[in-house]
This record gives C-alpha cells, sequence and structure tokens, in this order.
C-alpha cells in the first residue's frame, strides 16, 4: 500500500489579508483628496471643452442637412445715384385740366419752369410759369404780334421770346418783367431762332438762306445786336449756340480736317477766341460753363453723344442719341424711347424715365429734366425730375 502523505496538523493556511483604508487613521484623508481630483477634473473639462462646443452649435444655428448656416438681414445699401430716389411728377393738359391742348418749347430759370401754350403749336398765346415743386401754375398774359409763340427764355428782370408768322419770319421780343412792356428786338425772316439767353446776352442761329446763318448775339438791357460769326453749309447752318459763364460756343466746319468740326468760343467781356477741334462732326453743342456736350450727327440713330470738361478730350458717352441737353451736374439724353441722365461725378448713366413708358425726352436745364409720355396715345403727359441730389 502506497505511502500516503499527510500533513502536519500544525501547518495551517493563512490567507493573505486586504489592506482597509477605513481601518487606518489616514484613510479617510486619502479619499477625499481623490474625490476633490476626479471633481476638478470634471470642471475642467466641462470649462475648456464642453463649452466652447455648445457655443459653436449655437452661433452656426439649427442643422438642416448640408445647408449652409443663413447670414444675419443686412440694411438695403443706398441707390448708387441721388438723382433716383428723387420723385417723378406728371403735368396732365388739355381739357379739363386748366391747360389748352398744346404745351411747347420749356425753359428753365431758378427753380421754375417756363413754356408756351396754347390751342396748337401755330396757335400759342400766352406763356406759363410752373413750380416744380407744388404744381402750381402762373399765367403771363401777353399782346401777340403775330400768330403763335416759341421758345420762351427768362432771366430776373426779362423774357424773351419768338413772336413768329405762320407763314414763316417773325420777331424777337422782349417782355419787361417790371413794367409788362414787350420790346422787339430783331426780326428773322425763315425758320424760327431757338433762343439761349444768359443775362445779358441773348445768343441765336438766324437762318438766312438754305445752306448759310448768322450766328447772333444781342443785349437784352440795350437791345444792341452784334454778328458773331456767318456759318456756310447746311449743316452748321441747322446748329444752334449756347452761352454759359458769358462765353457762346457755336459749331462751324474744321477747314483743315474735311468732314470735322470746330467748336468756337467766344468771351463776350473781351471778345477774345479759341477753336477746340472735336475730331468729329459737330452738331448743337451746349455748354453748362467748364463741360460742354453735343452730337456728331443731326439728332438721329447715327449720332453719338460727346462730352468735354475743362477743354480735355472729346469722350463718348453714348450712341444712338436722338436728342439732349446739359445742365451743371449731368447730360440729359434719350434713345430707344427711354431717357438718361450720364452723371459727370460719378461718370456713370442711369435710367430716369419709368420702366416700360415710352419716353420722349424734351429738354433739361437747371436742376430739372423734363420729357413727354408717350405710352397713352389719348392723353397727353409731361414727365419732369429733379436731376440733383
Amino acid at each position: 500500500m502506497e505511502d500516503v502523505k499527510r500533513m502536519s496538523k500544525n501547518l495551517l493556511y493563512a490567507p493573505k489579508r486586504r489592506m482597509n483604508l477605513d481601518a487606518t487613521s489616514y484613510g479617510p484623508l486619502i479619499k477625499l483628496v481623490i474625490a476633490l481630483a476626479v471633481l476638478a477634473a470634471i470642471v475642467l473639462i466641462v470649462v475648456f471643452v464642453a463649452v466652447p462646443l455648445i457655443s459653436v452649435r449655437v452661433n452656426a444655428g439649427p442643422i438642416t442637412g448640408d445647408s449652409p448656416a443663413q447670414e444675419t438681414a443686412k440694411q438695403t445699401a443706398s441707390p448708387v445715384n441721388a438723382i433716383l430716389t428723387n420723385e417723378v411728377k406728371t403735368v396732365q393738359f388739355g381739357e379739363g385740366y386748366g391747360l389748352p391742348a398744346a404745351v411747347v418749347d420749356p425753359s428753365v430759370y431758378g427753380d421754375e419752369i417756363l413754356f408756351a401754350t396754347g390751342s396748337s403749336e401755330n396757335a400759342t398765346d400766352r406763356l406759363v410759369r410752373l413750380n416744380p415743386t407744388t404744381g402750381a401754375f402762373t399765367n403771363i398774359a401777353i399782346t401777340r404780334i403775330n400768330d403763335t409763340l416759341r421758345y420762351p427764355v427768362e432771366s430776373a428782370d426779362v423774357i424773351l421770346y419768338a413772336d413768329c408768322k405762320t407763314a414763316g419770319g417773325g420777331s424777337i421780343v422782349r417782355l419787361n418783367k417790371a413794367t409788362g412792356e414787350n420790346t422787339v428786338l430783331a426780326e428773322f425772316a425763315r425758320e424760327v431762332p431757338k433762343l439761349s439767353l444768359e443775362a445779358p446776352y441773348a445768343v441765336w442761329t438766324e437762318r438766312t438762306a438754305s445752306a448759310a446763318a448768322k450766328v447772333m448775339v444781342c443785349d437784352v438791357t440795350t437791345g444792341e445786336l452784334l454778328t458773331l460769326a456767318v456759318l456756310t453749309g447746311s449743316a452748321y447752318a441747322e446748329s444752334a449756340p449756347s452761352i454759359k459763364s458769358g462765353q457762346v460756343i457755336f459749331a462751324d466746319a474744321d477747314s483743315q480736317n474735311p468732314g470735322k468740326s470746330l467748336i468756337r468760343t467766344v468771351l463776350l467781356a473781351d471778345n477774345s477766341r479759341w477753336d477746340f477741334a472735336a475730331g468729329s462732326f459737330v452738331h448743337d453743342p451746349k455748354s453748362a460753363g467748364d463741360r460742354w456736350a453735343y452730337l456728331s450727327g443731326n439728332h438721329d440713330v447715327s449720332s453719338d453723344l460727346y462730352i468735354s470738361v475743362g477743354g480735355g478730350a472729346a469722350k463718348r458717352v453714348a450712341s444712338g442719341v436722338i436728342n439732349f441737353d446739359i445742365t451743371p451736374t449731368c447730360v440729359v439724353f434719350s434713345r430707344d424711347e427711354t431717357v438718361y441722365a450720364y452723371v459727370f461725378a460719378d461718370d456713370k448713366t442711369y435710367v430716369i424715365s419709368e420702366t416700360g413708358t415710352n419716353a420722349q425726352f424734351v429738354m433739361a436745364g437747371g436742376n430739372y429734366a423734363l420729357w413727354r409720355d408717350m405710352t397713352d396715345t389719348t392723353q397727353t403727359l409731361w414727365k419732369y425730375l429733379r436731376v440733383v441730389g
């Protein structure tokens, strides 16, 4: 029988005992230190990780798939040019509106618009002054010498106009605003001259033959007349002169460059003269002092509009221009049944007539531009706009 090993009763099993911190004097302190360390770690994670992530998500707005976050709404920017904020106003005339059927040849003096009116263009018998701000009219009674009144212009002391014969010819008449006295300053035998007035001088082109004309200057105070130039060639005989800042400008042929024109200038104070070589044909040059505008054709679709500032080289600003005029701040013109303003200050062009209308430009001067609204042929409307900010 195999021997069986037996263990001594004196060798009993003694298991290892784990340390109990609670049973020691320093155990609770160690637990407290560990708890504080864990709490501090949690606080640091919240402050430096969780809070920034939440802030980014809040600022980004709600998540909507792959769509980008929408920008905060911004205030609409102001219009590019102050002209566009001004109100377009209407003058309606004909039966029931206080004005006869014909309203022709407006001009601007100061802040008012002067024009002739009557039963027809061949029978205008009075002048009317319009206050553009209030829309109020003032009638100016005129004793006609002939058949119809055309091209009235005004200064502080006088009104100048053409008193025309239906068969042709007529008189240039001065109305003294203080006394109401009418005085004939000159006679014309052919087409009605368009008058330009800057006190004390008036200028016009007087046709003497089919292809000849004289540029006339009149001192409206004394009635003294002066022939400033004689023009030959029908193209120049049909072109009107302009006066501003005491300087008269008009178009004439450039003998050194056939087919091209000179803008001749005359300073009336001392009769000093100089010529501007335009490099193209020139028709109806118009002045606003140190800036000019003119056409390269006779008011047709082949006519380009040019400007020159301070005697500088001419610059084309539009093509296909039918009519135009100049103010101190802009050149107003029409093409394609739309009226535009080229603004000197920012060298840009703006549409000023209403969209979708048939607008036919009439004139501009001082602070205003006028045009006819031909959209409805049963109504006769003038529209006008203040063309300064």
